[in-house]
């Protein structure tokens, strides 16, 4: 609808938005086949909810935080970043509906100690005698771990039992860091009132040793855990890949358990392993991550991680060098990276060969460019930039982070952050092209089905003026990054993700700000976006939090991070994250002159049908909600219009409800378009 308001002028104001479709199948069960055609990556739908360029607004937007929901504080951490800007789910929910929350707490300013913490929450407890914030484990939760230094934690659920299972990495003074568990072993074998107490397998499961050196063990950490009820399984990476055994490094191997909880007597349960098994060699990054699905005929297990692409790595005109073979590959994370994928239909006892599920990379190297750019768009020359542009085959390669669930009928979902590489002169003619591309701030969030074999794009930022994102780390070059996924029972698809440098600038003393902190350092935001298989598309990507903190200093800042998603869906999704009150990706490297902050962990609940509404419709369930949600500009001012309101200098500037990308047509009092 074109809404049309006349002050001197009369200004129109039209959004244009693109929804990507997506495709209908009827749901069958899967059946496992030989590694099929690696599927092709569709053009990414331009989204025009977001902005070309920041609009500046003079107020911070009036939104409640949270969707004007609650947040529940588990308890606190100075080691703010949780999971190395990989992905692993720190909350679960049981079939009761209690809701599970670990995370890795840095007990001094400089997180020289670290324990695993674990707090029980149920929304009943709330504002009760015994309970009243309905955390069942006090104000901080209890310890997990039983080692004198932990970290890097996951949690799973014994759905039978309602008992979580807690992995982590741990270690001994004087010894390595190794893969473990926790279980909450009094409630398992006694129930009732008895949550909170924690036990650990004695001794720590095994590591795993490197085939070429049976005296050396790999120190086998960053765990991921997969559940059914007592059967256990982790996916590990090695970090100890760059030392040397037998002359050659250990390398970037992936480590696979399997295990089960078997009671004993009394209040006393045993944690069984089998030993490890080595995954794959060549993994890069230390991301993987491990799923389950409970199904009526049989179950199901996905694994999924990232490995060197075999193509690029094997062809000789791919990043050649000065290596005695002539073309040894340059690795880095930005260049031949491929998602691999894994299946077991025996309770993980075999797996499927590993299948590919992102497209090529040499496809992309090889794929034709246009002549004419315009910040990775190409550019239709014929209209004024950039009202109108057109999405090219952009070279968009592998993240650090990746996330993998189930659906109802049993296929795998991943989803990822990949980001925008630096085409150039001459890229599809040179072999050394790949080797010396650069990153542009640019991200889109990934989504691949099982079912489809296709991968659609969930969101793809804005194209920026200004300069990067101040945050370090691999996956924050783009500004959307470590989304997270969960699917509900009627297959509707939930992802989260943080998104830093927000669209949003604030006018101070005439001048514009960003929400970074006064130090510099971007605060991160949660967004959402719903794909509903009614629909067929994705949703336009909103956001959550709405916690604003522009120019902000220690302990004043709101910064969203290691968001996490409860794999199960009930009537309410169920989201975790670590507020951030210094804005800074890691924890070792705050501001020069700042204090090292305290940091919340945090738990957020939305109703599914509500949530659902609000990203189909941009509005709430509720209608006790005073503000209306408006689509006409307001606030219009005027500048420089004298001696008439169409001269050059003439300037005009309005609020608008929702940020996007607008066209405006300014009409004389004729009904003439002057301006467009």
């Amino acid at each position: 609808m074109r809404r049309i308001i006349l002050l001197v002028a009369v200004i129109a104001v039209t959004a244009a938005v693109v929804l990507a479709a997506g495709t209908a199948d009827d749901a069958r069960r899967p059946e496992l086949q030989p590694a099929r055609p690696m599927p092709k990556l569709p053009r990414p739908a331009i989204d025009y909810s977001h902005s070309f360029a920041p609009m500046a607004i003079d107020t911070i937007p009036p939104w409640a935080p949270y969707l004007n929901k609650p947040v529940y504080k588990a308890g606190d951490t100075y080691y703010d970043m949780q999971h190395n800007t990989t992905k692993g789910r720190m909350i679960a929910v049981d079939p009761e509906g209690g809701v599970h929350f670990a995370w890795m707490d840095g007990l001094d300013p400089g997180s020289t100690s670290r324990v695993v913490k674990y707090n029980y929450f149920h929304i009943d407890s709330v504002g009760t005698t015994e309970h009243p914030t309905g955390w069942l484990c006090g104000g901080d939760g209890v310890r997990v771990d039983h080692r004198d230094r932990a970290g890097y934690t996951t949690i799973s659920i014994d759905d039978e039992h309602t008992v979580p299972t807690v992995s982590f990495h741990d270690q001994e003074y004087g010894s390595e860091f190794g893969t473990n568990i926790g279980i909450d072993g009094v409630y398992y074998m006694m129930g009732g009132d008895m949550r909170c107490s924690f036990i650990t397998p004695e001794p720590p499961i095994e590591p795993y040793y490197h085939p070429d050196d049976t005296t050396f063990d790999c120190v086998v950490i960053w765990p991921k855990i997969a559940q059914i009820d007592t059967s256990l399984w982790l996916l590990s990476t090695v970090s100890n890949d760059t030392y040397h055994v037998a002359g050659e490094e250990v390398g970037s191997r992936l480590i696979y358990y399997r295990g089960y909880i078997k009671p004993i007597w009394g209040d006393y349960s045993e944690m069984i392993f089998e030993p490890p098994v080595e995954i794959e060699d060549d993994q890069i990054g230390i991301t993987a991550d491990i799923s389950s699905y409970v199904g009526t005929t049989g179950n199901r297990l996905a694994m999924a991680y990232i490995r060197h692409d075999t193509v690029a790595y094997n062809d000789a005109c791919y990043c050649t060098t000065l290596s005695p073979d002539g073309y040894t590959y340059y690795a880095t994370i930005f260049d031949a990276a491929a998602i691999m994928i894994r299946y077991s239909e025996d309770m993980g006892e075999s797996w499927t060969t590993p299948d590919t599920i992102t497209p090529d990379h040499i496809a992309h190297v090889n794929k034709a460019y246009y002549d004419s750019l315009y910040r990775g768009w190409y550019l239709d020359t014929t209209v004024t930039p950039p009202e109108t542009v057109d999405v090219y085959y952009a070279v968009y390669d592998r993240p650090t982070d990746l996330n993998i669930t189930f659906d109802p009928n049993g296929f795998a979902h991943v989803v990822w952050s990949a980001v925008l590489l630096t085409p150039y002169e001459g890229w599809e003619f040179a072999c050394e092209a790949p080797c010396s591309s650069a990153a542009l701030c640019v991200s889109m969030i990934c989504h691949w089905s099982e079912r489809t074999g296709d991968i659609d794009t969930v969101v793809l930022d804005p194209i920026w003026q200004g300069a990067c994102p101040s945050n370090s780390g691999l996956s924050h070059i783009g500004y959307s990054q470590e989304p997270e996924i969960s699917i509900d029972d009627d297959g509707n698809i939930f992802v989260f993700w943080e998104q830093i440098h927000s669209e949003y600038w604030w006018c101070e003393e005439e001048s514009l700000q960003l929400d970074w902190s006064d130090d510099g350092y971007s605060n991160s935001e949660i967004y959402c976006a719903v794909y509903c298989p009614d629909s067929s598309f994705w949703s336009d990507p909103f956001i959550i939090s709405n916690t604003f903190t522009p120019a902000c200093s220690a302990y004043a800042c709101s910064s969203e991070i290691d968001i996490t998603l409860a794999e199960r869906i009930d009537d309410y999704v169920h989201l975790s994250f670590i507020l951030d009150t210094e804005a800074g990706l890691w924890p070792y490297e705050e501001p020069e002159g700042a204090p090292a902050t305290l940091c919340d962990a945090m738990y957020w609940r939305m109703g599914k049908d509500e949530l659902m509404h609000y990203a189909y419709s941009g509005d709430t369930l509720y209608d006790y909600i005073e503000e209306n949600w408006v689509t006409t500009p307001k606030t219009f001012r005027l500048g420089r219009n004298w001696p008439n309101p169409f001269n050059a200098a003439t300037a005009f500037w309005f609020d608008v409800h929702t940020p996007g990308h607008y066209t405006i047509d300014v009409i004389d009092m004729t009904g003439r378009t002057v301006s467009k």
